[in-house]
């Protein structure tokens, strides 16, 4: 520009000099400020044209969007090592750190943000991080890669969507125009927005359901009641559930432990990868690495009945699904009379039986001396003896049973050859067709009504809001589905009554409420599909496994699971064993001063 100005005087001055030195010199400088005013305007044009396309920083974009979200300032936030406390958006920054909105790691505030980047920034400072993450995860799926960017898509996909130029070239730096066009989108999600998606998988259906924007610092100890799902949409809640088309997938119980068998734990996600299992979920209550309450897994009894607590039972060659009350009287009939099981997979006390079921214990280990122990294989007594000769190993193809003082005396007449069959008195009748049986509870829905029996559990459980686990029905399908909770960026979780509404909106019109807390987990495809709120999977005694139908249950490279490390309260499942019922306890170890939450 500097030579435009040079060439331009040079060639006033040169038409001047031909006309004679006596010519008015105002004519040259006249001919040169004119140059002047025309290279300034020129130069504002440009200067103009470069701030309307200049790209936006992300220190820029992650403050705009803080400001625009209205989240309040963290005290003694942290700073990333490549921010001074001085920088323009520090306080920004380092408030979205401590939410958990942005990783801790260095953020490089000025460098020039593109709009893949810029979505998916929006998405986390709106508390939608977790769902992108789980999007791009998606790509190692075979059938779910390479078919586009898996931010722009979930942003396309949400209602209200991004807006559409946004979702083109990803590496295009974001102009400030686009900084404005993602300002609005989000103005407009924090008044409403929602997002579903169903991925089908060898009979299994996933359902992934996401509403609100994140509420760092708001309370939620004052759940508002009624339908969560209601418009506006804008409370944080994730859900995500599995829909089992019964005639391709069958539903089975895996606890942890080598083959299948002992009372350790273990993650979900290392379970349903040593069966190669479609889809898996965490089940009903536990107490020590055992069921806590009925349980039937293949025919055979592995829990004690609860007393007025509910159950689901299901048939995988029938088809069937069955909800109902669980308790029940388990025993056997002998010749000299009725012995009933007061004890599942531990040790009976005197004068009463304990049944041993594979899956669940190894071995008869730490009875009394003075036992009788029965060992039936494929419903035929193939061995009697006394305890005192030492553990028994349970036999995969039948269950030992264990008796001590009275009922010891009514098993004399049971000798090897003997059948012997396990009979169960259910209150409710239709189980008695059931293979496999989950007592926990409490009921949801029966036959599209709300069920608002409290069934034993404190307040602090059902009116509060938690992670929680459901099994239900929407008439031809079995659905196993989460709710997280206790991230209130994320999802806020659900009282009972919220859970009702929830599972109405899935279309079930029976559901059960099982375990939940930080036991509370769905995978899918090898892939951990909600945010367990431990931030970690929480090691447990079983899953429930979507197998191919009819598939075998055998184990590839299972580890001898256990040795992990837990929270006391793991022990007992999330809300340990029902308050005023020690007798149901199936250990005779459990400390009141340990149920904690």
């Amino acid at each position: 520009m500097h030579n435009m100005c040079y060439h331009m005087a040079v060639n006033l001055h040169i038409e001047g000099a031909a006309e004679g030195t006596n010519m008015n010199k105002n004519k040259k400088y006249r001919g040169f400020f004119a140059c002047f005013a025309k290279t300034a305007f020129i130069l504002l044009l440009l200067l103009t044209s470069q701030s309307v396309s200049r790209a936006a920083t992300k220190a820029e974009l992650l403050g705009a969007l803080f400001s625009e979200l209205k989240y309040p300032d963290a005290d003694k936030a942290p700073l990333p090592g490549d921010i001074i406390a001085s920088h323009k958006y520090a306080k920004a920054i380092g408030a979205s750190m401590k939410y958990g909105f942005i990783p801790k790691t260095p953020f490089s505030p000025d460098a020039q943000i593109n709009r893949h980047e810029a979505v998916k920034l929006a998405l986390m400072m709106m508390g939608w991080g977790f769902e992108a993450s789980l999007y791009e995860s998606f790509e190692s799926l075979p059938g779910l890669g390479g078919s586009g960017d898996p931010v722009f898509f979930l942003a396309s996909e949400m209602q209200p969507p991004a807006p559409k130029g946004l979702l083109l070239d990803g590496m295009t730096p974001l102009s400030d125009s686009g900084k404005d066009a993602i300002l609005s989108w989000v103005r407009n999600c924090m008044k409403s927005v929602r997002w579903n998606r169903v991925l089908s998988y060898s009979g299994v259906d996933l359902v992934i359901y996401r509403q609100g924007v994140a509420m760092p610092g708001v309370p939620n100890d004052h759940p508002k009641g009624g339908n969560p799902l209601a418009s506006p949409l804008c409370e944080p809640l994730f859900v995500a559930a599995l829909a089992v088309h019964q005639d391709a997938a069958d539903a089975r119980i895996a606890f942890a432990g080598p083959l299948g068998i002992g009372a350790g734990r273990a993650p979900i996600t290392e379970i349903s990868n040593s069966y190669d299992a479609i889809a898996a979920v965490n089940g009903g209550f536990f107490a020590e690495g055992r069921p806590l309450g009925t349980m039937l897994q293949d025919g055979l009894h592995a829990g004690k009945p609860l007393p007025g607590r509910s159950a689901v039972g299901w048939d995988n060659a029938e088809n069937l699904l069955v909800f109902g009350g669980g308790n029940a009287r388990i025993g056997v009939f002998t010749p000299s009379g009725y012995v009933e099981f007061s004890k599942f997979n531990v040790p009976p006390p005197p004068n009463e039986a304990a049944l041993y079921t594979p899956g669940v214990a190894i071995s008869s280990m730490g009875t009394a001396l003075d036992a009788l122990e029965i060992v039936v294989r494929e419903g035929v007594v193939a061995e009697r003896r006394e305890i005192s000769a030492g553990n028994r190993i349970i036999p995969r193809d039948g269950f030992v049973i264990l008796a001590r003082g009275n009922s010891r005396s009514l098993l004399d007449g049971l000798e090897p050859g003997s059948q012997v069959n396990i009979l169960t008195d259910w209150e409710t009748p239709a189980f008695s067709a059931c293979s496999d049986l989950i007592q926990a509870g409490p009921m949801l829905m029966r036959n599209g009504q709300f069920i608002n029996n409290p069934e034993t559990f404190k307040p602090d459980i059902l009116d509060k809001r938690h992670p929680r686990t459901i099994m239900g029905s929407d008439g031809s399908r079995m659905f196993w589905a989460v709710i997280d909770g206790r991230n209130n960026l994320h999802s806020r979780g659900a009282t009972i009554e919220e859970t009702r509404w929830i599972a109405r909106s899935l279309g079930l019109v029976n559901a059960i409420n099982m375990d939940g807390g930080g036991s509370s987990q769905l995978v899918w495809r090898g892939l951990t599909i909600n945010l367990p709120s431990d931030g970690k999977e929480r090691p447990l005694p079983y899953a429930l496994l979507m197998m191919p139908k009819g598939s075998m249950m055998i184990p590839k490279n299972l580890p001898s699971f256990g040795g992990y490390d837990s929270p006391v309260r793991e022990e007992y499942g999330e809300w340990g064993p029902p308050p005023g019922a020690m007798d149901s306890i199936i250990m005779d170890t459990y400390d009141p001063m340990r149920d904690v939450d």
